[in-house]
């Protein structure tokens, strides 16, 4: 993801990647590990308001400073959606961590995100995309493929 993230400029999914996803996914390992109940199952938590409205303004402050930052980026593409994907992310990742149960809500806002990001990346002709690939190399039009699968789903 890192790779495809780099030659597509997504710098901030690339960076979300290498240098914070990895790492926090060993972390959130031995966390769960020191957390086992006596059946052997991670002790999970609950949200409260609390952490409800915490989480969202986090995102929102968070994806806006990260947007801004993107855009200082000369080649940088969709700064702002990449910018609420990486927040997103990194806020799901800590909420795994933590052991709270919501967290499957991030993940899912966050992966509706990054399909819209790699649809337009398709759709505009994105570097190291299979589907590009594909859809050049047997010249099928991408946008009667979509409406196809979309109708039939």
């Amino acid at each position: 993801m890192g790779y495809v993230s780099f030659k597509n400029n997504f710098f901030g999914i690339f960076f979300f990647y290498i240098f914070i996803f990895s790492p926090l996914q060993i972390n959130g390992f031995i966390t769960w590990n020191k957390n086992l109940n006596d059946d052997k199952n991670v002790k999970i938590r609950e949200f409260i308001l609390k952490n409800s409205c915490l989480i969202t303004l986090s995102c929102i402050i968070g994806s806006i400073i990260l947007g801004y930052l993107l855009t200082l980026i000369p080649t940088q593409r969709l700064a702002f959606m990449d910018a609420t994907s990486n927040c997103i992310n990194l806020c799901g990742v800590i909420l795994i961590i933590l052991r709270f149960k919501e967290s499957w809500w991030l993940w899912l806002i966050n992966n509706i995100i990054d399909l819209i990001i790699w649809i337009i990346t398709v759709i505009n002709g994105g570097n190291g995309s299979v589907m590009n690939h594909f859809f050049k190399k047997k010249r099928i039009n991408f946008s009667y493929f979509l409406y196809t699968f979309l109708f039939y789903l």
